[in-house]
């Protein structure tokens, strides 16, 4: 691997010749990063590990440009792409684009698990183990099909022909999880996760949030109807509605067009009572890129701006779109805020949510939410994706869960639908509690569970 110095020296002579090519806006991406694979499929292990240095360039006239990347060494001059003599850039065919300017960015510390090596393959294998374990004693007869592991890490350095100068490091784990319950075949449950380090995966909370899942899908009944131990499982189906993270965010992120991009302006204008207020008091929605703990906490984003905290919706009024630099302007008013993603070093950046989350209440328990329900429904999971309508303001969620009267689970729901409008969910949130999750949909995105009226509970036709 060159030195720093060196690398800086490349990226400059990149620049400079691309400028030199009438290429005024320019901009060099590279990157090294570090990854462990980890594998339990029905009792089979595997390992792998693989590292990677890879770099992208972009670059536009007023008329055309051009984007490219590869792996190995940045390229320099025209013939200094390893194994390929007499390589040159490309020839500018895309649309012209324009580079931010360089903005000052806020102080920022790093945070020191970035720092922790990967897990071990021993060690990470183990906790795999574990989790199938742990789901067994919770669930006899249960089974992990498959638990896949990844954790990796990676650092980069950008810069670009008008000063932008910016580097970053990121820690990633993803856990992807299937599971069958007892019987053949046995119900399924699937879980997939991100936190900054593997160390953040517990097994046991994970099992029993899984073997909860599977044991409602094997003797829960659509709602409305009797359970398999003759429970009534009657709670009213437009009742309240206690949302776990799952579920609140299965929907937030079918609803995201009315809170990303400046479409949105005029999008969520049909949501708007007569105080101007698409929500309840209890409705506020934050996006933040350099959120403390998050997955994706940076004080950067892939164009080298500064991420900030970005307040969309305040205690139920619409306070501005999340916003990249270059979409600011009359019709959608607001701050920029540091939001456009690179997916990988082989993507240009794009807008979308980074850590976008409903603000949760620090006073308010889960506990606390469910002995206020009197004859409703506690929803844990959605068992598949939303269905929106066209508008994208209708929707349908296929859910499980448990009827609840007096604050007591009564009996397990199974086959049932959520269904409802987006301004109906967002003006029926009548409590949200504190324990916030975040799962990685669109971006990362975070919500507490939540106390909701005004939907309704149908079973599946």
């Amino acid at each position: 691997m060159p030195s720093s110095g060196e690398g800086d020296a490349a990226v400059a002579e990149v620049l400079r010749e691309l400028v030199r090519r009438g290429l005024g806006e320019a901009e060099v991406l590279t990157k090294r990063g570090r990854s462990r694979r980890l594998t339990l499929e029905l009792g089979s292990e595997s390992s792998s590990f693989s590292q990677e240095r890879a770099w992208a360039v972009r670059a536009s006239s007023r008329r055309s440009s051009f984007f490219v990347a590869g792996a190995g060494e940045l390229p320099v001059g025209e013939a200094g792409a390893p194994g390929a003599p007499g390589w040159t850039w490309p020839e500018a065919t895309g649309r012209p684009f324009r580079l931010p300017e360089p903005e000052a960015v806020p102080p920022w510390t790093q945070p020191s698990d970035i720092e922790a090596p990967l897990i071990g393959e021993s060690e990470g294998l183990r906790l795999l183990a574990s989790l199938g374990d742990e789901l067994a004693a919770e669930l006899p007869g249960a089974r992990l099909l498959l638990a896949a592991l990844e954790d990796g890490s990676s650092e980069g350095e950008l810069a670009s022909s008008r000063g932008v100068r910016a580097a970053f490091r990121r820690r990633l784990a993803t856990l992807r999880v299937e599971a069958a319950g007892p019987g053949h075949p046995g119900a399924g449950a699937a879980l997939y996760l991100a936190a900054r380090e593997a160390h953040r995966f517990h097994p046991k909370a994970l099992a029993r949030r899984l073997a909860d899942r599977l044991s409602v899908a094997a003797n829960g009944a659509p709602p409305g109807q009797l359970d398999a131990a003759g429970g009534s499982g009657a709670a009213d189906p437009r009742g309240e509605l206690l949302l776990a993270p799952p579920v609140a965010l299965a929907l937030l992120a079918g609803l995201l067009p009315l809170l990303v991009g400046p479409g949105a302006v005029a999008r969520v204008s049909a949501l708007r009572d007569r105080r101007g207020r698409i929500g309840s008091e209890r409705l506020t929605i934050v996006d933040n890129g350099r959120l403390p703990g998050g997955a994706l906490e940076c004080p950067v984003d892939g164009e080298g701006m500064p991420c900030r905290e970005t307040v969309l919706v305040e205690e139920g009024a619409f306070r501005q779109p999340l916003l990249a630099w270059w979409q600011v302007d009359g019709a959608a008013p607001g701050a920029a805020s540091g939001c456009c993603r690179r997916a990988s070093w082989r993507d240009l950046p794009a807008p979308g949510p980074t850590h976008l989350y409903l603000r949760p209440d620090p006073r308010l328990s889960v506990a606390t939410l469910l002995a206020d329900v009197a004859r409703g429904h506690y929803l844990i999971d959605a068992t598949g994706p939303a269905r929106f309508d066209a508008a994208g303001e209708r929707f349908e969620l296929p859910v499980c869960g448990f009827a609840v009267e007096a604050g007591r689970a009564t009996a397990p729901v199974a086959g049932a639908w959520l269904c409802g409008t987006a301004s109906a969910f967002f003006k029926g949130i009548a409590a949200a509690a504190r324990d916030l999750s975040f799962l990685p949909l669109d971006g990362m995105l975070g919500s507490p569970t939540l106390l909701v009226t005004g939907l309704e509970l149908r079973p599946a036709s």
